[in-house]
């Protein structure tokens, strides 16, 4: 995931002060205000579904209502009246018993990377069309008989509606936010991705043969759900959906998305699959600083996250996947996406990178899959693109590969295969299962066994679901191997909860019954409650005692509309700062502040998904009460940490660090300087790391230190490392593989070191 500066936990030693939250000598919080904020949500904007016909009057009162549609239920976009609370509205609303669900109006939005086209690169921008083998498609397959045309929807910026390469696919589209106009595209995105589509397609009619125009057997609807490509949202990208559907759409491409997880968009995505439409998603481009450093390159977007959803993500010329291509569950496959060239606005060729134009070469697979069959539904769709894919070497599945390089040419002449995933008779030879999604694979009798493998990062809950195509699993077994082992069998199989702790579990499943059964697997993992649980309330906080330092918890925002209350005790009047950080872009915390007995309060919340919230004043002696949510009121896949450091008058922050509890942050590559106590002196530190790395950590002491000793330990406080500096060996070098997540380094000197200063690096 690169090295990420925010990743690092809680920032730099002297944290910034948000402005505005600040307090000269009060040590109540701020009350609520409309700061400037980096969500990429749109500001005071939510999704909302009833599950009667009519929305609420009272909740009509406090609403603008933006759009409105009644398919499948009532579903609103809404922005909030001047004068109403945020927290006070949601907390009201997403509690009604009228409400189906509630959140957020997240942004969505399309990246490209700009190449420049000329004559002399035309042969190397096609060059995409030879690594999925579109050109031997194009010479050996031929498509018989007449039918129907497959029509993909691109649900996008629109589509140059009068350029030649696309004008003889196009077929009737439409433009959900000006329902008046059409969907002419002014920005380029969705002319790209439409333009890719096309020359997938179009080396039939080069060709020649039976049926030489393409067009007669394909086409292109372009939906437009945004004007920029910077504009759009999960409210209208789930509509175009919708809308795709209804138009009778057999494949939908979304080359965009966002990392929140949204309802609306899950149903959509469940709404497309129930009526046999394929959906191909691009994995997302990694986000960048202002700096130009990689911040965050995992998991993927949604939808293309999503168990019915085909993720893409991007690879360079030379087949590996590119850095700034979202990698981690959820991937299916990869295809070309760098320089890759086609239409652009203006009747123009250009080239674009991105997973963007990876995803439209598989919706244009896809769509030669139903041509060619045309009575397949979304899973054997899947099941063929995973099938005829290129693997990663010896690894069937990787987060970052998927299954592998796309090949048209495969998909089209392999005969498709029921189970995909054979053979995994065993432990040994387990299928890897991607968390949160979904297999469908077929028991072959009571001789065959099915095992897969799902590894999971953190202590929590697995749940798997298992249904047949056309029976319930009875005779089935399901055999559960992991830190303990436990079987499953009949109806209890179709329903699976498990407690597990990070690492493999295996799931092999089996039959008594001698006749094949065609199933479907499904699994889905949460984080467990953390150890200050149960504290949803204030009146429940978790209480805890300020020492001057550092505080650390780690929590888990572990269900739905979690709230994680803290009743923080200051002994004396000082500087209190809390930093609140996440692991995963898929979460967007928030800090609000109240004081006790105090009946205003603060919210900060100035920051992006995946980034970090704080904030710095000067307090008295009393409680404080803190409670830490997510946004968009969702789970997190990731732990977050909340650090208290508490200055009392203007004593140094960073005295003392004498426990684990008190340890002094580390940054990467940040050099710390600290002085021997003598002997029985112990100095902490903690340190975060934010991917798998190779991570040097260097030691060094003044000439006549006796004897120093520095200790690496897991966040279990396990000896990792030691490194031991004595008999005139001043310096020490270790590199050591770090995986993601917190260390803590405890430095010691001998009897005579008193007041010798010795220095701590870790990182480059």
């Amino acid at each position: 995931m690169g090295r990420m500066g925010w990743w690092i936990l809680f920032g730099t030693l002297v944290w910034l002060m948000v402005s505005g939250c600040t307090q000269d000598g009060r040590d109540t919080p701020p009350t609520e205000d409309g700061g400037k904020t980096g969500k990429k949500t749109v500001e005071k904007e939510w999704v909302v579904k009833w599950k009667q016909s009519e929305a609420d009057p009272e909740f009509l009162r406090e609403v603008q209502v933006i759009h409105r549609t009644e398919d499948q239920g009532v579903k609103m976009l809404v922005r909030l009246k001047e004068g109403v609370k945020e927290d006070v509205w949601l907390e009201r609303w997403s509690s009604d018993e009228g409400v189906e669900f509630i959140h957020p109006n997240q942004k969505y939005q399309v990246e490209e990377r700009k190449g420049t086209d000329t004559a002399t690169n035309t042969e190397k921008g096609n060059d995409y069309l030879k690594r999925i083998r579109a050109d031997r498609a194009w010479r050996e397959v031929r498509f018989r008989g007449r039918h129907q045309p497959v029509v993909v929807a691109v649900v996008d910026t629109g589509a140059d509606l009068d350029h030649p390469a696309l004008k003889p696919f196009l077929t009737q589209g439409v433009n959900l936010k000006e329902p008046s106009q059409s969907p002419e595209d002014r920005m380029g995105h969705g002319t790209h991705v439409a333009g890719v589509i096309a020359e997938v397609w179009r080396g039939w009619s080069r060709q020649g043969g039976e049926e030489s125009n393409p067009a007669d057997f394909v086409q292109i609807m372009p939906v437009k759900v945004m004007e920029d490509g910077s504009d759009g949202d999960v409210y209208f990208t789930s509509e175009g959906i919708r809308e795709a559907v209804r138009r009778k759409a057999d494949v939908i491409v979304l080359s965009q998305g966002s990392w929140t997880y949204s309802e609306a968009m899950a149903e959509a995505v469940r709404y497309a699959e129930e009526k046999g439409v394929v959906v191909i998603g691009a994995s997302g481009n990694a986000s960048i600083s202002e700096d130009g450093e990689l911040l965050h390159n995992s998991p993927i977007y949604y939808p293309a996250a999503f168990p019915t959803v085909i993720g893409v993500g991007s690879t360079d010329p030379d087949g590996k996947v590119v850095l700034t291509s979202n990698f981690g569950p959820g991937i299916d496959v990869v295809a070309p996406g760098e320089s890759i060239r086609a239409a652009v606005v203006g009747g123009n060729y250009g080239t674009d990178s991105g997973t963007s134009f990876a995803a439209p070469q598989v919706g244009a697979l896809a769509s030669l899959i139903l041509r060619r069959y045309p009575d397949f539904s979304p899973v054997q769709v899947r099941a063929l693109i995973r099938q005829s894919a290129h693997p990663n070497g010896e690894n069937r599945w990787d987060p970052y590969n998927g299954f592998g390089m796309i090949d048209v040419y495969a998909a089209l002449t392999e005969t498709p295969r029921k189970d995909i995933f054979e053979p995994n008779e065993g432990k040994k030879s387990a299928m890897p299962f991607s968390r949160d999604q979904v297999y469908n694979a077929v028991l072959d009798g009571k001789n065959d066994t099915d095992c897969y493998t799902i590894s999971v990062p953190y202590s929590g809950t697995l749940n798997l679901s298992l249904k047949g195509a056309d029976r319930k699993p009875e005779g089935v077994r399901v055999e559960i191997s992991g830190e303990k082992n436990v079987r499953y069998q009949g109806k209890e199989a179709e329903q699976i909860r498990l407690s597990v702790s990070p690492g493999p579990i295996t799931a092999c499943l089996s039959t008594s019954q001698n006749k094949a059964w065609e199933y479907e697997l499904e699994n889905n993992y949460r984080q467990e409650a953390d150890e200050y649980e149960n504290n949803d309330h204030q009146w429940n906080a978790y209480n805890a005692k300020v020492a001057p330092g550092y505080t650390h918890f780690r929590g888990t925002l572990h269900r739905k509309r979690d709230n994680d209350w803290y009743r923080l005790q200051v002994s004396k009047p000082g500087k209190l700062s809390l930093r609140l950080d996440v692991f995963s872009p898929r979460g967007d915390p928030v800090l609000y502040l109240q004081r006790e007995g105090s009946w205003k309060g603060k919210k900060v919340d100035g920051e992006a998904e995946g980034k970090p919230e704080e904030i710095e004043w000067k307090v008295k002696s009393g409680s404080l009460y803190v409670r830490i949510t997510d946004y968009g009121t969702n789970p997190n896949p990731d732990p977050y940490h909340f650090m208290v450091r508490f200055q009392p008058g203007d004593r140094d922050v960073f005295e003392p660090n004498n426990t684990s509890a008190q340890a002094r942050l580390l940054e990467e590559g940040e050099e710390g300087t600290g002085k021997f106590g003598g002997g029985s002196d112990l100095d902490w530190y903690v340190y975060f790391s934010g991917r798998e790395e190779k991570t040097p950590i260097r030691f060094k002491v003044p000439e006549g230190a006796e004897d120093a000793v520095l200790l690496l330990y897991d966040e279990d406080l396990r000896v990792l490392e030691k490194i031991r500096l004595s008999g005139g060996r001043r310096s020490e070098t270790r590199i050591r593989t770090l995986a993601k997540g917190m260390y803590h380094l405890r430095v010691q000197g001998g009897e005579n070191d008193a007041k010798k200063g010795y220095r701590l690096q870790v990182g480059r």
